[in-house]
């Protein structure tokens, strides 16, 4: 049974490792400012995943190799398109000479298929499919679908919020204080999420016999949203 997601809440003063006190001209006579920076974490499973694969075509007239790319990536896409669930786009196309002294002129080109999912599974047999179609994979990567980011942002911050309200409380009591406001807030956007392309260069079909899709695991990742606050302290009674 998958764990579910919890919530971690760490606390540091921003650029160092406690409260900052600092002089601030803004503020009224007696009163102490310090800057405060806390971070609410959060651990969620990968449920995006993108893939590279690439049409490499060699050949001795250029004009062939181009209509040889033109005509797999035609049926790559077709296949792709077939699968609803699988976002599909062509990227970088290239076609150069490789010319050395003694030999005739070999034309190499290349064109990239870029598939994005928010069913890994569905889009890991598409991949095994293309793979049979003499496609070469360059490349996995797992990380957690933006809408999961958005709708985790709210209770994340919510959390950072609560976080840093304790501790302008905190270091109020320890100075003798009291909290008079917290100003300057800064919020950031939920983060995190992605792993670091997983390279599958054995990925790449060498023959059209039947093989199994690539096999890939997503992996928990660590989200996070960062507020940053100044606070106002002044003494008790005042």
């Amino acid at each position: 049974m998958r764990q579910l997601p919890f919530v971690a809440i760490t606390t540091a003063a921003l650029l160092a490792g406690a409260p900052t006190l600092a002089a601030d001209t803004s503020a009224p006579p007696g009163v102490t400012v310090i800057h405060l920076t806390e971070r609410a974490e959060r651990v969620m499973a990968r449920d995006h995943l993108r893939g590279g694969l690439a049409v490499e075509v060699t050949g001795p007239v250029a004009s062939q190799v181009q209509a040889e790319i033109n005509r797999r990536m035609e049926a790559a896409l077709a296949k792709a398109k077939s699968v609803s669930t699988v976002k599909a786009e062509t990227g970088g196309y290239s076609v150069y000479p490789q010319r050395d002294p003694g030999k005739p002129t070999l034309w190499h080109g290349q064109q990239t298929l870029n598939l994005s999912s928010d069913a890994p599974a569905d889009l890991l047999t598409l991949v095994g499919d293309l793979q049979q179609q003499g496609l070469a994979t360059q490349g996995l990567t797992f990380e957690v679908a933006e809408e999961t980011l958005r709708k985790a942002e709210d209770g994340l911050t919510a959390d950072a919020l609560a976080a840093l309200r304790q501790r302008a409380e905190t270091v109020a009591t320890d100075l003798g204080m009291t909290v008079q406001q917290i100003r300057d807030v800064t919020i950031g956007n939920a983060e995190g999420g992605a792993r670091p392309p997983m390279p599958v260069f054995a990925m790449r079909a060498a023959a059209p016999a039947a093989a199994p899709p690539p096999v890939a695991e997503p992996g928990d990742a660590e989200v996070s949203v960062t507020v940053q606050a100044e606070v106002w302290l002044a003494p008790k009674g005042q």
